[in-house]
C-alpha cells in the first residue's frame, strides 16, 4: 500500500548545530508516492524516506520555514498503525530520532481526498458576503463548479445558472456581483469552456437545438439584468458560450495566462445569441475576426481591444483588483448605482435620442424623494468647501 500526495509535506532531521532545520527548496516536488514504512521503524530504509523527501532538491536554495503543523506520511504497518497523523510542535521523535515538524508550503492531499474531488459534481454555487469595509451593503458571489470538465456548462447546469441569477437580483443589498470558475482538477485552470460539446453533438433536430441555445441565451440575459454593476473574474479558459456569458457581464478581469477563443465555427457551428455584444466591446472588425477564424488569444491579446479591462500578472493580482472594483462600487449610492447600471444597458441597445431621453428621467428619479441619496453623498463635498 503507498499514500500518494498532491502536493508535499516536509520533515527533517534536527542538526543540533544551526538548531533549526535547512531545507532544500522543494518548489519542483508536486507528487511523491510513499512505500509503507513503520513510524516507529529504525530502518536504514525508513530513515533514508524521511531523509530524501526533506532534501529531494538538495541543489537548490535552502530556507527555513516557520514553526508550525506537517503532515508525518505514516502508511500503515503490520501493527495497524493509522494511514496518516497530523503532528503539531517543532519536534517529534520517530525511530528513535528527533526530527523538526515544517508546514507544508501546501496542503497534502491524499488518494482518498483527490477522489473525493474528482468526484465533485457539476454545479453553480452562490453566497452573499458583507461588501468590503469602505463598502456598503452586500456582494453576491457565483461560482460556474464542473471541476473535472474545465467547467463547462450542461443543460441543467445552465439552468440553475439562470435562476441563481434571477434569485440574486431580487436581493435590495447587493451592490456588485462576481462571477468565477472553480478550481479544476486538470492541470488547465478554466473560467468556463463553455457549453458542454458532448451534448451538442447529440442534437439532432431544429426544436431541439433551438431549446438548448436559447436556455444558454436565458442565462446571459438574467446577467445582464442584474440591476448592479457585474464582474467576470477570468484564470484560465473563456471559451465560447463562456465567453459569451462573460461578454453580458460589465467588466472583465483575467490573469494574462488565460485564453479567449469562439471557437463554434471550428466545430460546424456558428457564433451565437450574446456573441453580438463583441462588437459592441471591441468593434465589428475583430468581432468578425474572432467569430470567422476560431483563433485563440491571451487576455494581454484583447485587453488592448477592450474585451479584458485589466490582464493581471498572476491570480494574487487578479484578486486585487476585483476587490478594489467591488470596494469602489459598494462604496458609491446604491440607488444612483443601479440607475446607471439600467441606463447603461439602454444606451447599448437605443438610438441617440432615446438614450438621452432615459437619462432625463434617470436623474429626475433620484429626487423622488426629496433628493436623499445625492444630499447624503454630496454632503461630504459641499461641507469641505464651506
Amino acid at each position: 500500500m503507498s499514500d500518494t500526495y498532491s502536493e508535499y509535506s516536509l520533515v527533517t532531521p534536527v542538526d543540533p548545530a544551526m538548531g533549526s532545520p535547512g531545507l532544500a527548496c522543494l518548489s519542483h516536488l508536486k507528487e511523491c508516492t510513499l512505500p509503507s514504512i513503520d513510524p516507529n521503524s529504525t530502518s536504514a530504509a525508513a530513515e533514508t524516506m524521511i531523509r530524501t523527501l526533506a532534501i529531494r532538491k538538495a541543489a537548490g536554495p535552502t530556507r527555513a520555514f516557520p514553526q508550525g503543523l506537517a503532515r508525518i506520511f505514516a502508511s500503515p504497518s503490520s501493527t495497524g498503525v493509522p494511514t496518516r497523523q497530523l503532528v503539531n510542535g517543532r519536534q517529534r521523535t520517530m525511530g528513535g530520532k528527533s526530527f523538526h515538524t515544517i508546514p507544508a508550503r501546501l496542503q497534502a492531499t491524499s488518494q482518498s481526498n483527490k477522489q473525493r474531488k474528482a468526484d465533485t459534481p457539476a454545479d453553480i454555487l452562490y453566497s452573499v458576503t458583507e461588501a468590503p469595509v469602505a463598502g456598503s451593503g452586500t456582494v453576491a458571489n457565483v461560482t460556474i463548479s464542473n471541476p473535472k470538465r474545465l467547467n463547462s456548462m450542461d443543460r441543467d447546469m445552465v439552468k440553475k445558472l439562470t435562476s441563481t441569477l434571477r434569485q440574486l437580483s431580487q436581493q435590495p443589498d447587493i451592490r456588485c456581483l462576481v462571477v468565477q470558475g472553480a478550481t479544476t482538477t486538470t492541470k488547465s485552470p478554466s473560467f468556463t469552456s463553455g457549453a458542454n460539446i458532448f451534448q451538442m453533438a447529440n442534437i439532432s433536430s431544429y426544436e431541439e437545438a433551438e431549446d438548448f441555445i436559447s436556455g444558454l441565451h436565458e442565462a446571459c440575459q438574467a446577467m445582464r439584468d442584474i440591476p448592479v454593476p457585474t464582474i467576470a473574474k477570468i484564470n484560465g479558459l473563456c471559451l465560447g458560450g463562456g465567453l459569451e456569458f462573460a461578454a453580458a457581464c460589465d467588466f472583465r478581469y483575467a490573469t494574462r495566462t488565460s485564453t479567449f477563443s469562439m471557437p463554434e465555427t471550428k466545430f460546424g457551428i456558428p457564433s451565437v445569441i450574446e456573441a453580438r455584444l463583441l462588437a459592441n466591446l471591441i468593434g465589428w472588425q475583430k468581432a468578425k475576426e474572432m467569430v470567422y477564424f476560431a483563433r485563440f488569444y491571451s487576455a494581454e491579446d484583447v485587453e488592448p481591444w477592450g474585451l479584458v479591462d485589466k490582464s493581471c500578472k498572476d491570480v494574487q493580482e487578479l484578486e486585487e483588483v476585483v476587490h478594489e472594483a467591488v470596494t469602489t462600487i459598494s462604496s458609491f449610492g446604491p440607488k444612483a448605482m443601479r440607475e446607471q447600471k439600467a441606463l447603461c444597458q439602454i444606451w447599448e441597445e437605443s438610438d441617440l435620442a432615446s438614450g438621452i431621453e432615459a437619462g432625463i428621467h434617470a436623474y429626475a428619479r433620484m429626487f423622488q424623494d426629496g433628493g436623499s441619496e445625492p444630499k447624503h453623498y454630496m454632503k461630504a463635498f459641499t461641507e469641505r468647501k464651506q
